[in-house]
């Protein structure tokens, strides 16, 4: 044994948390509470940035300028751009559901392909050239 006087403990808002990642993954329909996160560790900026992300529903997206303009700040589709691809809390804070004003993905921490199917898993429509087909668009 490596650690002969440790012992097992389990977290339960952890273990809840586990599980709601693991049926998000499954194709339920998840809402995450945000205050399992430590969002104070963010920037000022990124927070509200993470906190109009997490409003978009499943199913929907948002480009980057529109979050930008909601918070006020209209040319800032870069700087939520960034604080998105900063996003330490992925999954939770759905930052696959922002896009680019001209429909395609744009970028994402896990990868494009990643982007897509958990698009595609929440029911929007994706061409092969990876162009957004939606009308659900938020903000």
């Amino acid at each position: 044994m490596v650690f002969p006087g440790a012992r097992s403990h389990v977290c339960p808002a952890i273990s809840e948390l586990g599980e709601q990642i693991q049926r998000f993954l499954g194709g339920e329909p998840v809402r995450f509470d945000l205050g399992i996160v430590a969002l104070e560790r963010c920037p000022e900026f990124q927070r509200r940035v993470l906190r109009a992300e997490h409003r978009i529903p499943r199913g929907w997206v948002s480009t980057y300028g529109r979050i930008a303009r909601s918070l006020g700040t209209p040319r800032g589709a870069r700087a939520v751009g960034r604080a998105l691809a900063r996003n330490p809390f992925p999954i939770i804070v759905p930052c696959h559901r922002a896009i680019r004003s001209d429909g395609h993905l744009g970028g994402f921490q896990g990868g494009l392909e990643m982007k897509r199917a958990l698009l595609e898993m929440e029911g929007v429509e994706i061409t092969p050239a990876g162009r957004v087909h939606t009308h659900r668009f938020y903000y």
